[in-house]
Protein backbone atom coordinates (compact mmCIF):
# COMPACT_ATOMS: atom_id res chain seq x y z
CA UNK A 1 0.00 0.00 0.00
CA UNK A 2 1.19 3.38 -0.52
CA UNK A 3 -0.36 5.39 1.83
CA UNK A 4 0.05 8.73 0.21
CA UNK A 5 3.05 8.83 0.76
CA UNK A 6 3.42 12.53 0.57
CA UNK A 7 0.50 13.19 2.71
CA UNK A 8 1.77 11.17 5.54
CA UNK A 9 5.18 12.58 5.28
CA UNK A 10 3.91 16.12 5.54
CA UNK A 11 6.13 16.91 2.24
CA UNK A 12 3.34 18.80 0.43
CA UNK A 13 1.21 20.72 2.36
CA UNK A 14 -28.33 -17.16 19.68
CA UNK A 15 -28.34 -20.01 21.61
CA UNK A 16 -32.15 -19.69 22.05
CA UNK A 17 -33.87 -23.12 21.28
CA UNK A 18 -37.44 -21.12 20.68
CA UNK A 19 -36.24 -19.07 17.69
CA UNK A 20 -35.37 -22.45 15.77
CA UNK A 21 -31.91 -23.57 14.15
CA UNK A 22 -30.89 -20.29 12.03
CA UNK A 23 -31.09 -17.25 14.22
CA UNK A 24 -30.56 -18.75 17.38
CA UNK A 25 -29.79 -16.32 19.98
CA UNK A 26 -28.84 -14.13 18.05
CA UNK A 27 -27.42 -10.67 19.50
CA UNK A 28 -26.59 -7.75 17.92
CA UNK A 29 -24.60 -4.26 19.47
CA UNK A 30 -23.34 -1.19 17.84
CA UNK A 31 -19.48 -1.59 19.64
CA UNK A 32 -16.98 -0.83 17.30
CA UNK A 33 -14.33 -3.73 15.64
CA UNK A 34 -11.64 -3.54 18.08
CA UNK A 35 -9.81 -6.43 15.49
CA UNK A 36 -6.72 -6.74 17.71
CA UNK A 37 -8.53 -7.66 21.03
CA UNK A 38 -10.30 -10.60 19.07
CA UNK A 39 -10.61 -13.18 21.94
CA UNK A 40 -8.84 -16.48 22.40
CA UNK A 41 -11.25 -19.35 21.52
CA UNK A 42 -14.38 -20.08 23.78
CA UNK A 43 -13.29 -22.55 26.43
CA UNK A 44 -16.86 -22.72 27.08
CA UNK A 45 -17.74 -26.76 27.62
CA UNK A 46 -18.50 -29.05 24.96
CA UNK A 47 -22.74 -28.50 23.79
CA UNK A 48 -24.68 -31.75 24.94
CA UNK A 49 -24.08 -34.89 23.17
CA UNK A 50 -26.51 -35.36 20.91
CA UNK A 51 -28.62 -38.41 20.82
CA UNK A 52 -27.49 -41.93 18.75
CA UNK A 53 -29.03 -41.13 15.02
CA UNK A 54 -32.40 -42.63 14.42
CA UNK A 55 -31.70 -45.39 12.24
CA UNK A 56 -34.90 -45.34 9.98
CA UNK A 57 -33.91 -41.83 8.89
CA UNK A 58 -32.82 -41.45 5.52
CA UNK A 59 -28.95 -41.22 5.03
CA UNK A 60 -29.04 -37.57 3.52
CA UNK A 61 -32.13 -36.30 5.60
CA UNK A 62 -31.44 -32.71 7.67
CA UNK A 63 -30.41 -33.77 11.75
CA UNK A 64 -33.18 -32.91 14.12
CA UNK A 65 -32.88 -29.81 15.41
CA UNK A 66 -31.47 -31.25 18.55
CA UNK A 67 -28.37 -32.63 16.93
CA UNK A 68 -27.21 -29.00 15.31
CA UNK A 69 -24.37 -27.51 17.34
CA UNK A 70 -24.95 -24.12 19.65
CA UNK A 71 -23.10 -21.57 18.42
CA UNK A 72 -19.13 -21.79 19.81
CA UNK A 73 -16.63 -19.24 19.75
CA UNK A 74 -13.22 -20.57 17.82
CA UNK A 75 -11.12 -18.37 15.84
CA UNK A 76 -8.82 -21.13 15.17
CA UNK A 77 -10.58 -22.57 12.18
CA UNK A 78 -9.14 -22.13 9.21
CA UNK A 79 -10.86 -20.88 5.72
CA UNK A 80 -9.75 -22.05 2.47
CA UNK A 81 -11.40 -20.21 0.21
CA UNK A 82 -14.21 -17.65 -0.26
CA UNK A 83 -17.09 -17.61 -2.53
CA UNK A 84 -18.27 -14.40 -2.78
CA UNK A 85 -21.26 -13.09 -4.66
CA UNK A 86 -22.54 -9.33 -4.02
CA UNK A 87 -25.45 -7.50 -5.34
CA UNK A 88 -24.56 -3.87 -5.66
CA UNK A 89 -28.43 -2.68 -6.13
CA UNK A 90 -30.21 -4.93 -3.07
CA UNK A 91 -27.22 -4.68 -0.96
CA UNK A 92 -27.35 -8.52 -0.76
CA UNK A 93 -24.59 -10.85 -0.42
CA UNK A 94 -23.67 -14.66 -0.21
CA UNK A 95 -20.75 -16.13 1.10
CA UNK A 96 -19.62 -19.49 0.94
CA UNK A 97 -16.65 -20.25 3.06
CA UNK A 98 -15.05 -23.43 3.21
CA UNK A 99 -13.41 -24.29 6.15
CA UNK A 100 -10.41 -26.82 7.18
CA UNK A 101 -11.11 -29.79 8.77
CA UNK A 102 -11.81 -29.46 12.78
CA UNK A 103 -13.29 -31.06 15.66
CA UNK A 104 -13.76 -28.00 17.27
CA UNK A 105 -17.74 -27.90 16.92
CA UNK A 106 -17.82 -23.85 16.30
CA UNK A 107 -16.29 -21.42 13.78
CA UNK A 108 -15.93 -17.50 14.48
CA UNK A 109 -16.07 -14.47 12.15
CA UNK A 110 -15.99 -10.72 12.00
CA UNK A 111 -19.13 -9.55 10.39
CA UNK A 112 -19.01 -5.74 11.19
CA UNK A 113 -22.24 -4.05 9.77
CA UNK A 114 -22.99 -7.37 8.23
CA UNK A 115 -27.27 -8.05 8.99
CA UNK A 116 -26.98 -12.25 8.67
CA UNK A 117 -29.93 -14.19 7.87
CA UNK A 118 -28.67 -17.56 8.01
CA UNK A 119 -25.80 -20.13 8.53
CA UNK A 120 -26.05 -23.49 6.88
CA UNK A 121 -23.83 -26.31 5.77
CA UNK A 122 -24.38 -29.28 3.54
CA UNK A 123 -27.09 -31.12 5.73
CA UNK A 124 -29.23 -27.57 6.44
CA UNK A 125 -29.39 -25.01 8.49
CA UNK A 126 -26.92 -23.76 11.52
CA UNK A 127 -27.29 -21.74 14.86
CA UNK A 128 -24.89 -18.62 14.97
CA UNK A 129 -24.76 -15.83 17.32
CA UNK A 130 -23.59 -12.15 16.42
CA UNK A 131 -22.18 -10.57 19.52
CA UNK A 132 -20.10 -7.18 20.54
CA UNK A 133 -21.58 -5.77 17.20
CA UNK A 134 -19.10 -7.15 15.04
CA UNK A 135 -18.43 -10.79 16.05
CA UNK A 136 -20.55 -14.08 14.81
CA UNK A 137 -20.34 -17.58 15.89
CA UNK A 138 -21.71 -20.58 14.19
CA UNK A 139 -21.94 -24.21 16.00
CA UNK A 140 -20.69 -26.42 13.22
CA UNK A 141 -20.68 -30.23 12.74
CA UNK A 142 -17.09 -30.96 13.27
CA UNK A 143 -14.66 -33.54 11.73
CA UNK A 144 -15.77 -32.57 7.92
CA UNK A 145 -13.41 -32.59 5.98
CA UNK A 146 -14.00 -29.33 3.55
CA UNK A 147 -17.03 -28.27 5.24
CA UNK A 148 -18.74 -25.26 3.35
CA UNK A 149 -20.82 -22.29 5.04
CA UNK A 150 -23.27 -20.69 3.12
CA UNK A 151 -23.55 -17.33 4.64
CA UNK A 152 -26.37 -15.20 3.88
CA UNK A 153 -26.65 -11.51 4.85
CA UNK A 154 -27.39 -7.68 3.83
CA UNK A 155 -23.89 -5.54 4.03
CA UNK A 156 -24.39 -1.53 4.54
CA UNK A 157 -22.67 1.13 2.68
CA UNK A 158 -20.24 2.73 4.04
CA UNK A 159 -19.87 6.66 4.43
CA UNK A 160 -15.92 6.23 5.56
CA UNK A 161 -13.07 4.21 4.06
CA UNK A 162 -14.45 1.24 5.52
CA UNK A 163 -16.42 -1.00 3.31
CA UNK A 164 -18.74 -0.54 0.28
CA UNK A 165 -18.60 3.13 -0.51
CA UNK A 166 -21.71 3.61 -3.27
CA UNK A 167 -20.82 7.32 -3.33
CA UNK A 168 -17.04 6.60 -4.49
CA UNK A 169 -18.00 3.64 -6.65
CA UNK A 170 -15.17 1.55 -4.80
CA UNK A 171 -14.72 -0.86 -1.67
CA UNK A 172 -11.78 0.10 0.77
CA UNK A 173 -11.14 -3.03 3.20
CA UNK A 174 -7.43 -2.06 4.37
CA UNK A 175 -5.81 -3.32 7.06
CA UNK A 176 -9.31 -4.38 8.70
CA UNK A 177 -12.62 -3.84 7.26
CA UNK A 178 -13.54 -6.86 5.24
CA UNK A 179 -15.89 -7.46 7.95
CA UNK A 180 -17.74 -5.16 6.51
CA UNK A 181 -18.52 -6.89 3.17
CA UNK A 182 -17.59 -10.19 3.95
CA UNK A 183 -17.56 -12.66 6.87
CA UNK A 184 -13.78 -13.08 7.62
CA UNK A 185 -10.62 -12.76 9.61
CA UNK A 186 -8.61 -9.45 8.99
CA UNK A 187 -5.48 -10.67 10.64
CA UNK A 188 -2.85 -10.69 7.96
CA UNK A 189 -1.82 -14.25 8.73
CA UNK A 190 -4.53 -15.94 7.26
CA UNK A 191 -4.73 -16.33 3.77
CA UNK A 192 -7.72 -17.69 1.34
CA UNK A 193 -8.18 -17.88 -2.24
CA UNK A 194 -10.88 -16.41 -3.67
CA UNK A 195 -14.22 -15.92 -6.44
CA UNK A 196 -16.27 -13.31 -6.86
CA UNK A 197 -18.93 -12.38 -8.53
CA UNK A 198 -20.89 -8.84 -8.71
CA UNK A 199 -24.32 -7.40 -10.25
CA UNK A 200 -26.22 -4.70 -10.04
CA UNK A 201 -24.06 -1.47 -10.98
CA UNK A 202 -25.96 0.55 -13.25
CA UNK A 203 -25.92 0.08 -17.06
CA UNK A 204 -24.22 3.14 -18.42
CA UNK A 205 -21.00 2.25 -15.71
CA UNK A 206 -18.12 -0.45 -15.73
CA UNK A 207 -17.13 -2.88 -12.86
CA UNK A 208 -13.96 -3.95 -12.47
CA UNK A 209 -12.81 -6.79 -10.06
CA UNK A 210 -11.48 -10.23 -10.31
CA UNK A 211 -13.45 -13.22 -10.73
CA UNK A 212 -10.90 -15.22 -9.17
CA UNK A 213 -8.17 -15.10 -7.14
CA UNK A 214 -6.08 -18.56 -7.15
CA UNK A 215 -3.22 -17.97 -4.51
CA UNK A 216 -4.09 -17.41 -0.68
CA UNK A 217 -4.24 -13.76 -0.41
CA UNK A 218 -5.24 -11.47 2.66
CA UNK A 219 -8.60 -10.67 3.67
CA UNK A 220 -8.14 -7.04 2.43
CA UNK A 221 -7.73 -8.47 -1.55
CA UNK A 222 -11.50 -8.42 -3.13
CA UNK A 223 -12.26 -5.27 -4.33
CA UNK A 224 -14.58 -3.55 -6.63
CA UNK A 225 -14.60 -0.18 -8.65
CA UNK A 226 -17.61 0.93 -10.26
CA UNK A 227 -17.27 4.04 -12.67
CA UNK A 228 -16.98 5.25 -16.28
CA UNK A 229 -14.10 3.76 -16.77
CA UNK A 230 -12.03 3.57 -20.26
CA UNK A 231 -9.97 0.44 -20.33
CA UNK A 232 -6.01 1.04 -22.00
CA UNK A 233 -4.25 -1.90 -22.74
CA UNK A 234 -0.53 -1.79 -22.11
CA UNK A 235 0.81 -4.62 -23.71
CA UNK A 236 2.28 -8.10 -22.86
CA UNK A 237 5.32 -9.17 -20.22
CA UNK A 238 7.50 -11.86 -21.73
CA UNK A 239 5.61 -13.83 -19.31
CA UNK A 240 2.60 -13.76 -21.10
CA UNK A 241 0.75 -11.33 -18.57
CA UNK A 242 -1.42 -8.45 -20.02
CA UNK A 243 -1.24 -5.46 -18.52
CA UNK A 244 -3.87 -2.73 -18.55
CA UNK A 245 -5.60 0.06 -16.88
CA UNK A 246 -8.57 1.39 -16.22
CA UNK A 247 -9.35 5.54 -15.94
CA UNK A 248 -11.92 7.81 -15.59
CA UNK A 249 -12.77 10.46 -17.73
CA UNK A 250 -10.26 13.37 -17.99
CA UNK A 251 -7.64 11.26 -17.10
CA UNK A 252 -6.36 9.94 -20.29
CA UNK A 253 -3.15 11.97 -20.34
CA UNK A 254 -2.32 11.68 -16.70
CA UNK A 255 -2.72 7.71 -16.94
CA UNK A 256 -0.33 7.68 -20.00
CA UNK A 257 2.00 9.47 -18.00
CA UNK A 258 2.17 6.82 -14.91
CA UNK A 259 1.90 3.64 -16.51
CA UNK A 260 4.28 4.35 -19.66
CA UNK A 261 6.94 1.85 -17.57
CA UNK A 262 4.26 -0.25 -15.65
CA UNK A 263 4.61 -3.09 -18.53
CA UNK A 264 8.63 -3.13 -18.22
CA UNK A 265 8.04 -3.09 -14.48
CA UNK A 266 6.09 -6.20 -14.35
CA UNK A 267 7.91 -7.99 -16.61
CA UNK A 268 11.20 -7.11 -14.17
CA UNK A 269 9.19 -8.33 -11.36
CA UNK A 270 8.71 -11.43 -13.01
CA UNK A 271 11.97 -12.15 -14.83
CA UNK A 272 13.70 -11.16 -11.06
CA UNK A 273 11.57 -12.41 -8.56
CA UNK A 274 9.31 -15.28 -9.53
CA UNK A 275 6.18 -15.88 -11.32
CA UNK A 276 3.21 -13.76 -10.12
CA UNK A 277 0.67 -15.66 -8.43
CA UNK A 278 -2.45 -13.92 -9.08
CA UNK A 279 -3.52 -14.50 -13.10
CA UNK A 280 -2.52 -13.41 -16.31
CA UNK A 281 -4.41 -10.39 -16.28
CA UNK A 282 -3.07 -7.25 -14.22
CA UNK A 283 -3.62 -3.64 -14.27
CA UNK A 284 -4.01 -0.34 -12.26
CA UNK A 285 -7.60 0.84 -11.72
CA UNK A 286 -8.06 4.11 -10.51
CA UNK A 287 -10.02 4.61 -7.38
CA UNK A 288 -12.22 8.15 -6.68
CA UNK A 289 -10.94 8.67 -3.54
CA UNK A 290 -11.91 12.30 -2.94
CA UNK A 291 -11.33 13.05 1.25
CA UNK A 292 -8.53 11.13 2.40
CA UNK A 293 -4.97 10.64 1.08
CA UNK A 294 -4.54 7.34 -0.05
CA UNK A 295 -2.05 6.77 -3.21
CA UNK A 296 -2.66 3.17 -3.89
CA UNK A 297 -4.08 -0.22 -2.42
CA UNK A 298 -2.76 -3.45 -3.46
CA UNK A 299 -5.59 -5.30 -4.26
CA UNK A 300 -4.71 -7.70 -6.76
CA UNK A 301 -4.67 -8.52 -9.79
CA UNK A 302 -6.20 -5.16 -10.26
CA UNK A 303 -4.80 -2.81 -7.72
CA UNK A 304 -6.35 0.98 -7.18
CA UNK A 305 -4.03 4.30 -7.86
CA UNK A 306 -6.14 7.58 -6.12
CA UNK A 307 -7.28 9.61 -8.96
CA UNK A 308 -4.88 12.24 -7.91
CA UNK A 309 -2.05 9.70 -8.51
CA UNK A 310 -2.85 8.23 -11.89
CA UNK A 311 0.04 10.65 -13.46
CA UNK A 312 2.47 8.64 -10.45
CA UNK A 313 5.08 6.21 -12.37
CA UNK A 314 6.18 5.21 -8.58
CA UNK A 315 2.86 4.72 -7.35
CA UNK A 316 1.30 2.34 -9.81
CA UNK A 317 4.57 0.18 -10.06
CA UNK A 318 4.64 0.15 -6.13
CA UNK A 319 1.02 -1.32 -5.92
CA UNK A 320 2.11 -3.76 -8.79
CA UNK A 321 5.11 -4.96 -6.73
CA UNK A 322 2.96 -6.30 -3.94
CA UNK A 323 1.73 -8.57 -5.79
CA UNK A 324 5.36 -10.30 -4.75
CA UNK A 325 5.20 -8.90 -0.90
CA UNK A 326 2.23 -8.65 1.18
CA UNK A 327 0.09 -10.23 -1.26
CA UNK A 328 2.25 -13.01 -3.16
CA UNK A 329 3.61 -13.06 0.66
CA UNK A 330 2.09 -12.48 3.83
CA UNK A 331 2.69 -10.83 7.10
CA UNK A 332 2.60 -13.03 9.78
CA UNK A 333 1.58 -9.80 11.64
CA UNK A 334 1.19 -6.05 11.43
CA UNK A 335 4.42 -5.97 13.31
CA UNK A 336 6.01 -7.26 10.23
CA UNK A 337 4.79 -4.51 8.10
CA UNK A 338 8.21 -3.78 7.22
CA UNK A 339 8.59 -6.78 4.97
CA UNK A 340 5.50 -5.79 3.34
CA UNK A 341 6.54 -2.28 2.30
CA UNK A 342 10.02 -1.76 2.77
CA UNK A 343 10.70 -4.74 -0.02
CA UNK A 344 7.87 -3.55 -2.12
CA UNK A 345 9.50 -0.33 -1.92
CA UNK A 346 12.80 -1.56 -3.04
CA UNK A 347 11.64 -4.07 -5.48
CA UNK A 348 9.34 -1.84 -7.06
CA UNK A 349 12.83 1.08 -7.57
CA UNK A 350 14.65 -1.81 -8.99
CA UNK A 351 11.84 -2.17 -11.38
CA UNK A 352 12.00 1.72 -12.21
CA UNK A 353 15.58 1.92 -12.65
CA UNK A 354 15.44 -1.32 -15.15
CA UNK A 355 12.66 0.96 -17.05
CA UNK A 356 15.15 4.04 -16.86
CA UNK A 357 13.53 5.87 -13.70
CA UNK A 358 15.34 6.86 -10.76
CA UNK A 359 13.21 7.01 -7.89
CA UNK A 360 15.73 7.56 -4.97
CA UNK A 361 16.21 11.54 -5.09
CA UNK A 362 12.68 11.40 -3.97
CA UNK A 363 13.04 9.07 -1.52
CA UNK A 364 16.01 10.74 0.09
CA UNK A 365 13.32 13.73 1.03
CA UNK A 366 10.96 11.20 2.71
CA UNK A 367 13.83 9.95 4.66
CA UNK A 368 14.86 13.41 5.18
CA UNK A 369 11.40 13.84 6.44
CA UNK A 370 11.24 10.50 8.22
CA UNK A 371 14.49 11.04 10.20
CA UNK A 372 14.05 14.54 11.33
CA UNK A 373 13.25 14.69 15.50
CA UNK A 374 11.09 17.92 14.44
CA UNK A 375 8.53 16.45 12.70
CA UNK A 376 7.74 13.77 15.32
CA UNK A 377 7.33 10.99 12.97
CA UNK A 378 10.17 8.41 13.17
CA UNK A 379 9.70 4.91 14.76
CA UNK A 380 11.24 1.81 15.24
CA UNK A 381 10.33 -0.15 11.55
CA UNK A 382 10.50 -3.69 13.05
CA UNK A 383 8.59 -4.26 16.21
CA UNK A 384 10.39 -6.98 18.78
CA UNK A 385 6.85 -7.95 19.20
CA UNK A 386 3.98 -9.70 17.23
CA UNK A 387 0.20 -9.19 16.93
CA UNK A 388 0.12 -6.95 19.41
CA UNK A 389 -0.42 -3.96 18.08
CA UNK A 390 -2.94 -1.69 16.17
CA UNK A 391 -1.78 -1.01 12.72
CA UNK A 392 -4.48 1.46 12.11
CA UNK A 393 -3.73 3.89 15.32
CA UNK A 394 0.16 2.90 15.80
CA UNK A 395 3.35 4.71 14.57
CA UNK A 396 4.54 2.55 12.28
CA UNK A 397 1.50 3.38 10.53
CA UNK A 398 3.47 5.66 8.52
CA UNK A 399 6.45 6.37 5.96
CA UNK A 400 9.12 4.63 8.20
CA UNK A 401 8.82 1.23 7.63
CA UNK A 402 8.22 2.15 3.67
CA UNK A 403 11.93 4.24 3.63
CA UNK A 404 14.03 2.50 6.33
CA UNK A 405 13.24 -1.02 4.54
CA UNK A 406 14.25 0.49 1.16
CA UNK A 407 17.28 1.98 2.25
CA UNK A 408 18.41 -1.52 4.48
CA UNK A 409 18.19 -3.64 1.37
CA UNK A 410 20.02 -1.22 -0.46
CA UNK A 411 22.84 -0.98 2.13
CA UNK A 412 22.53 -4.62 2.26
CA UNK A 413 22.92 -4.93 -1.63
CA UNK A 414 25.93 -2.47 -1.15
CA UNK A 415 28.08 -4.65 0.67
CA UNK A 416 26.66 -8.31 -0.99
CA UNK A 417 26.07 -6.68 -4.47
CA UNK A 418 22.59 -6.11 -6.26
CA UNK A 419 21.96 -9.52 -7.55
CA UNK A 420 22.47 -11.19 -4.41
CA UNK A 421 19.85 -9.17 -2.63
CA UNK A 422 17.83 -10.18 -5.97
CA UNK A 423 18.54 -13.81 -5.52
CA UNK A 424 17.71 -13.41 -2.08
CA UNK A 425 14.40 -12.11 -2.35
CA UNK A 426 13.53 -14.45 -5.10
CA UNK A 427 14.29 -17.63 -3.43
CA UNK A 428 12.09 -16.24 -0.45
CA UNK A 429 9.76 -15.17 -2.70
CA UNK A 430 9.60 -18.93 -4.30
CA UNK A 431 9.67 -20.63 -0.62
CA UNK A 432 6.92 -18.41 0.67
CA UNK A 433 4.06 -17.56 -1.63
CA UNK A 434 0.49 -17.86 -0.64
CA UNK A 435 2.08 -18.28 2.67
CA UNK A 436 3.08 -16.19 5.60
CA UNK A 437 6.11 -14.96 6.64
CA UNK A 438 8.54 -12.46 9.50
CA UNK A 439 10.64 -10.54 8.14
CA UNK A 440 13.18 -11.76 10.46
CA UNK A 441 13.06 -14.63 8.06
CA UNK A 442 13.95 -12.66 5.71
CA UNK A 443 16.93 -11.28 7.70
CA UNK A 444 18.17 -14.92 8.36
CA UNK A 445 18.10 -15.17 4.36
CA UNK A 446 20.13 -12.42 3.77
CA UNK A 447 22.74 -13.59 6.68
CA UNK A 448 22.57 -17.21 5.10
CA UNK A 449 24.36 -15.96 2.41
CA UNK A 450 26.82 -13.40 3.45
CA UNK A 451 29.42 -15.50 4.28
CA UNK A 452 32.21 -13.42 6.51
CA UNK A 453 29.86 -10.43 6.36
CA UNK A 454 26.78 -11.56 8.22
CA UNK A 455 27.75 -9.18 11.37
CA UNK A 456 27.44 -6.62 9.02
CA UNK A 457 23.62 -7.38 8.17
CA UNK A 458 23.19 -8.14 10.93
CA UNK A 459 24.02 -4.49 12.15
CA UNK A 460 22.46 -3.36 9.24
CA UNK A 461 19.47 -4.62 10.38
CA UNK A 462 19.54 -3.24 13.79
CA UNK A 463 20.35 0.39 12.76
CA UNK A 464 18.14 0.79 10.07
CA UNK A 465 15.12 -1.92 11.36
CA UNK A 466 15.15 -1.72 15.16
CA UNK A 467 16.34 1.45 16.33
CA UNK A 468 14.85 4.98 16.20
CA UNK A 469 17.43 7.07 15.12
CA UNK A 470 18.58 6.89 11.48
CA UNK A 471 21.69 5.77 10.40
CA UNK A 472 22.59 8.40 8.21
CA UNK A 473 23.38 11.85 8.01
CA UNK A 474 19.37 13.06 7.19
CA UNK A 475 20.44 16.92 7.13
CA UNK A 476 22.39 16.47 4.19
CA UNK A 477 19.04 14.42 2.30
CA UNK A 478 17.18 16.33 -0.49
CA UNK A 479 19.40 19.70 -0.47
CA UNK A 480 16.97 22.24 -1.72
CA UNK A 481 16.61 23.69 -5.00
Amino acid sequence: MVAALTALAGLASCDDASKGTVDAGRETTDAALEPDAAPEPDAAPEPDAAPEPDAARAPDAAPPEYETPAPRQDWSRDVLSVDLRLALDTLEATAVLTLAPSDSGGASFEVGALDVHSVEDETGPLRFRQSDGWRMDVGTRGGEAGARLTVRYAFMPQPEYAGWMPDYGVTYLWPYYCGNLYPCRSDPVHGQTFTLEVTGWPAALTAIYPERIPTEAPAYMPAVAVGEFTRVDLGETAAGTRVSAWHLPGQGAATASGTAELVQVFDFLERTYGAYAFGDAVGSVSADWRDEPYSGLEHHPFWHIGREDMDNAEVHAHEAAHGWFGNGVRIACWEDFVLSEGTTTYISARALASAGVDVWPEFDCYLRHDCDPANGVNTVALPATCGEIDIGTDPLWSTVPYMKGAYFYRAVAELLGVDTVDAVIADFYRAHVGQAARMNDMLDALEAVAGDEAPRIAALADAWLRAEPCPVDWAALCPAP
